[in-house]
């Protein structure tokens, strides 16, 4: 998937992977069950900015850029 964010006043274009939310099911016919799993922004492949790759000079920020998608994208 792909997003435009902002991230500290400049725009980026975001390749990423998203893992939609798991319901959760009491039980199972053989009596076992999953207790479900939210939503998530599950990698980042990479942070661009006019074409130019960013990726590994905003690693350190991966989860606060996951975040901002999350919120903008999928809620």
């Amino acid at each position: 998937m792909t997003a435009t964010i902002t991230f500290r006043g400049i725009e980026f274009d975001v390749d990423y992977d998203f893992k939609p939310a798991e319901p959760m099911v009491m039980y199972y016919s053989d009596g076992s069950g999953h207790p479900g799993c939210p939503a998530e922004v599950e990698q980042i492949n990479e942070i661009t900015h006019k074409g130019t790759d960013f990726t590994e000079f905003l690693e350190e920020h991966e989860d606060e850029i996951a975040q901002i998608i999350y919120e903008q994208e999928h809620i």
